[in-house]
């Protein structure tokens, strides 16, 4: 499953291009990737002549609310906004229009933790682990299990991976096995608000207990 990008020695970004839109045929192509790979000498900000600093918290910028980290601290902790076991974290509640996006990063210490129980979503959901090796980015540093199906279909994970679930699709347990090297986890779901329904007639009574279940409508914790 793992895959290496090599790079010849030597190679140019023109070599690249060229090699890419080789022909007549590209000239057009290879006119628009040479364009983005140029530096730019002046930003389009700057352009415009508009500023290109960072607006402050709380400032009347326009764009201000659609950067989490231009936000203020009452406005980003929000719900889960304001676990510290996300790097970063929005929904609607915390960016008006944004739907439910988290990420984290795993170390060692997720073998250790509860894994969450069996559940379903009444819309899609994404979730991508992706190993921090620069190097290997294929290898996800890891292994963890989530069984899927109400037959409970088991898929070990070891490589950077993403992870599609269908609205109201039983997933999980998902369970932390081994890290050696921490991992970037994202939860991508496709409605504005957590909305989950624990199955936790899924897990045997005495193991219940091993596990974490959420239940949540959805509903706005504003």
């Amino acid at each position: 499953m793992s895959s290496t990008l090599k790079k010849e020695n030597g190679t140019t970004r023109r070599g690249f291009v060229m090699e890419l839109t080789g022909g007549t045929a590209g000239i057009v192509l290879a006119g628009a990737l040479s364009a983005a790979f140029m530096p730019s000498k002046e930003s389009i900000a700057a352009a415009m002549n508009s500023p290109a600093s960072p607006a402050s918290e709380g400032s009347g910028s326009k764009y201000r609310k659609c950067f989490l980290n231009e936000l203020t601290p009452e406005e980003r902790e929000v719900g889960f906004g304001v676990s510290n076991m996300f790097v970063t974290f929005a929904d609607n509640d915390i960016i008006e229009g944004c739907n439910y996006f988290s990420a984290m990063w795993m170390g060692e210490m997720a073998t250790k933790t509860l894994g969450h129980g069996p559940h379903t979503h009444p819309v899609p959901e994404v979730l991508v682990a992706l190993g921090s090796d620069p190097e290997n980015p294929k290898d996800l540093g890891a292994e963890f299990e989530v069984c899927m199906g109400e037959e409970m279909e088991s898929h070990i994970i070891n490589k950077s991976t993403l992870i599609y679930i269908p609205e109201n699709t039983v997933h999980c347990p998902f369970t932390i096995h081994k890290v050696t090297r921490p991992f970037l986890f994202i939860q991508a779901h496709y409605g504005p608000k957590l909305a989950e329904t624990a199955r936790r007639d899924l897990v045997p009574e005495d193991m219940r207990s091993k596990y974490i279940f959420i239940d949540s409508d959805g509903s706005s914790e504003k």
